[in-house]
Protein backbone atom coordinates (compact mmCIF):
# COMPACT_ATOMS: atom_id res chain seq x y z
CA UNK A 1 0.00 0.00 0.00
CA UNK A 2 2.49 2.61 0.71
CA UNK A 3 4.72 1.70 -2.59
CA UNK A 4 1.05 2.11 -4.27
CA UNK A 5 0.79 5.33 -2.39
CA UNK A 6 4.29 6.36 -3.51
CA UNK A 7 3.79 5.99 -6.83
CA UNK A 8 0.84 7.64 -7.20
CA UNK A 9 2.54 10.72 -5.37
CA UNK A 10 4.79 10.61 -7.90
CA UNK A 11 3.03 10.62 -11.27
CA UNK A 12 0.78 13.40 -9.99
CA UNK A 13 3.57 15.44 -8.98
CA UNK A 14 5.48 15.24 -12.43
CA UNK A 15 2.12 17.12 -13.82
CA UNK A 16 1.43 19.80 -10.81
CA UNK A 17 2.27 19.94 -6.95
CA UNK A 18 -0.48 17.69 -5.69
CA UNK A 19 0.19 14.81 -3.07
CA UNK A 20 -2.29 12.36 -3.14
CA UNK A 21 -5.06 12.68 0.47
CA UNK A 22 -4.04 16.48 0.24
CA UNK A 23 -6.73 18.68 0.10
CA UNK A 24 -6.32 21.83 -1.56
CA UNK A 25 -7.88 24.86 0.36
CA UNK A 26 -11.09 26.55 -1.39
CA UNK A 27 -10.36 29.73 -0.23
CA UNK A 28 -7.59 31.59 1.69
CA UNK A 29 -9.37 30.78 5.22
CA UNK A 30 -10.02 26.81 4.41
CA UNK A 31 -7.24 24.23 5.71
CA UNK A 32 -6.17 21.64 3.83
CA UNK A 33 -5.50 18.37 5.57
CA UNK A 34 -2.32 17.65 5.77
CA UNK A 35 -0.51 14.62 4.54
CA UNK A 36 1.32 12.80 7.32
CA UNK A 37 4.62 10.33 5.92
CA UNK A 38 6.35 8.27 8.54
CA UNK A 39 9.58 6.91 7.04
CA UNK A 40 9.75 3.81 9.93
CA UNK A 41 6.49 2.46 9.34
CA UNK A 42 7.78 2.19 5.13
CA UNK A 43 6.46 5.52 4.04
CA UNK A 44 9.49 7.54 2.60
CA UNK A 45 9.35 10.53 2.15
CA UNK A 46 12.65 10.58 -0.39
CA UNK A 47 10.47 10.05 -3.97
CA UNK A 48 7.55 12.31 -2.87
CA UNK A 49 9.87 15.14 -2.37
CA UNK A 50 11.58 14.82 -5.29
CA UNK A 51 8.33 14.02 -7.48
CA UNK A 52 7.21 17.54 -5.96
CA UNK A 53 10.40 19.04 -6.28
CA UNK A 54 10.19 17.37 -10.32
CA UNK A 55 6.58 18.79 -10.67
CA UNK A 56 7.77 22.61 -9.66
CA UNK A 57 7.14 25.25 -12.38
CA UNK A 58 8.21 28.75 -10.86
CA UNK A 59 9.71 28.26 -7.32
CA UNK A 60 11.32 25.83 -5.19
CA UNK A 61 12.83 27.42 -1.60
CA UNK A 62 14.38 24.73 0.81
CA UNK A 63 15.50 25.35 4.34
CA UNK A 64 16.49 22.43 5.66
CA UNK A 65 19.30 21.29 8.23
CA UNK A 66 20.82 17.78 6.48
CA UNK A 67 20.77 17.66 2.82
CA UNK A 68 22.92 14.79 1.48
CA UNK A 69 19.84 12.43 -0.17
CA UNK A 70 21.00 11.63 -4.01
CA UNK A 71 17.34 11.59 -5.54
CA UNK A 72 16.79 14.93 -3.37
CA UNK A 73 19.74 16.94 -4.41
CA UNK A 74 19.29 15.45 -7.91
CA UNK A 75 15.72 17.00 -7.97
CA UNK A 76 16.78 20.37 -6.81
CA UNK A 77 19.30 20.63 -9.37
CA UNK A 78 16.91 19.43 -12.20
CA UNK A 79 14.77 21.81 -10.98
CA UNK A 80 17.41 24.88 -11.64
CA UNK A 81 18.10 23.30 -14.94
CA UNK A 82 14.53 23.82 -15.93
CA UNK A 83 14.82 27.54 -14.79
CA UNK A 84 12.62 26.88 -11.74
CA UNK A 85 13.63 29.83 -9.32
CA UNK A 86 15.54 27.25 -6.67
CA UNK A 87 16.86 28.55 -3.50
CA UNK A 88 18.41 27.02 -0.74
CA UNK A 89 19.15 27.81 2.79
CA UNK A 90 21.02 25.15 5.20
CA UNK A 91 23.13 24.84 8.29
CA UNK A 92 26.72 26.20 8.01
CA UNK A 93 28.49 23.34 10.36
CA UNK A 94 26.38 21.21 8.47
CA UNK A 95 27.90 22.17 4.87
CA UNK A 96 31.08 22.06 6.07
CA UNK A 97 31.05 18.53 7.35
CA UNK A 98 31.99 15.26 5.41
CA UNK A 99 28.62 14.55 4.09
CA UNK A 100 26.99 17.12 3.11
CA UNK A 101 30.22 18.90 1.86
CA UNK A 102 29.46 16.69 -1.83
CA UNK A 103 26.10 17.63 -2.46
CA UNK A 104 26.18 21.45 -1.52
CA UNK A 105 29.69 21.49 -4.39
CA UNK A 106 27.34 19.88 -6.38
CA UNK A 107 24.57 22.15 -5.99
CA UNK A 108 26.99 25.39 -6.15
CA UNK A 109 28.71 24.00 -9.66
CA UNK A 110 24.67 23.33 -11.13
CA UNK A 111 24.64 27.13 -10.21
CA UNK A 112 22.78 26.70 -7.58
CA UNK A 113 22.29 29.20 -5.10
CA UNK A 114 23.30 28.35 -1.04
CA UNK A 115 22.91 29.98 2.31
CA UNK A 116 24.26 29.18 5.28
CA UNK A 117 23.64 30.95 8.91
CA UNK A 118 25.91 32.94 9.86
CA UNK A 119 24.51 33.24 13.56
CA UNK A 120 25.58 31.19 16.28
CA UNK A 121 22.95 28.96 16.59
CA UNK A 122 21.47 26.21 13.90
CA UNK A 123 19.37 26.66 11.10
CA UNK A 124 17.85 23.54 12.24
CA UNK A 125 14.34 23.85 9.91
CA UNK A 126 13.70 21.17 7.81
CA UNK A 127 11.41 22.96 5.27
CA UNK A 128 10.33 23.33 1.74
CA UNK A 129 8.05 25.29 -0.26
CA UNK A 130 7.18 24.40 -3.74
CA UNK A 131 5.62 26.78 -6.27
CA UNK A 132 4.37 28.78 -2.98
CA UNK A 133 1.29 26.60 -2.99
CA UNK A 134 2.48 23.70 -1.06
CA UNK A 135 5.18 23.80 2.23
CA UNK A 136 6.70 20.74 3.62
CA UNK A 137 7.90 20.45 7.45
CA UNK A 138 8.30 17.88 10.07
CA UNK A 139 11.57 16.30 11.69
CA UNK A 140 13.07 15.08 8.36
CA UNK A 141 16.28 15.71 7.16
CA UNK A 142 16.81 14.97 3.69
CA UNK A 143 19.22 12.05 4.06
CA UNK A 144 19.53 8.75 3.60
CA UNK A 145 19.55 7.75 7.66
CA UNK A 146 16.60 10.00 8.10
CA UNK A 147 14.55 7.86 4.74
CA UNK A 148 16.13 4.73 6.04
CA UNK A 149 16.37 4.35 9.81
CA UNK A 150 15.42 7.10 11.88
CA UNK A 151 12.18 7.81 13.36
CA UNK A 152 11.16 10.74 11.99
CA UNK A 153 7.83 12.24 10.32
CA UNK A 154 7.64 14.25 7.26
CA UNK A 155 4.56 16.54 6.82
CA UNK A 156 2.76 18.15 3.13
CA UNK A 157 0.08 20.93 3.69
CA UNK A 158 -1.55 23.06 0.90
CA UNK A 159 -3.10 25.46 3.65
CA UNK A 160 -2.49 28.83 2.52
CA UNK A 161 -2.12 30.55 6.06
CA UNK A 162 0.51 27.66 6.71
CA UNK A 163 2.61 28.54 3.33
CA UNK A 164 2.42 31.94 4.01
CA UNK A 165 3.70 31.16 7.26
CA UNK A 166 6.62 29.29 6.06
CA UNK A 167 7.31 32.07 2.99
CA UNK A 168 7.25 34.66 4.95
CA UNK A 169 9.95 33.29 7.51
CA UNK A 170 11.96 31.63 4.12
CA UNK A 171 12.13 35.15 2.44
CA UNK A 172 12.69 37.02 5.75
CA UNK A 173 16.20 34.50 6.41
CA UNK A 174 17.28 34.89 2.47
CA UNK A 175 16.94 38.64 3.06
CA UNK A 176 18.91 38.57 6.30
CA UNK A 177 22.66 39.70 5.11
CA UNK A 178 23.52 40.10 9.17
CA UNK A 179 22.42 36.23 9.93
CA UNK A 180 23.10 34.46 6.62
CA UNK A 181 25.52 34.75 4.12
CA UNK A 182 25.95 32.90 0.30
CA UNK A 183 28.07 30.16 0.34
CA UNK A 184 30.66 30.26 -2.52
CA UNK A 185 33.30 27.96 -4.44
CA UNK A 186 32.99 24.58 -3.80
CA UNK A 187 35.94 23.91 -1.76
CA UNK A 188 34.47 26.53 1.43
Amino acid sequence: MALLLLAATIAGCARNVSVPGLSPATDNTAASRPVVYFPRAGQDPAPVLAGMYDGAKKSLDVAVYSLTHPQIVKAIINAHKRGVQVRVITDREQAAGASQKHAMASLLLAGVPVMVNDHSGLMHLKMSIIDGRVATTGSYNYTRSASERNDEMFVVSADPAFVNSCRTEFEHMWADQKKFARLKGTGY
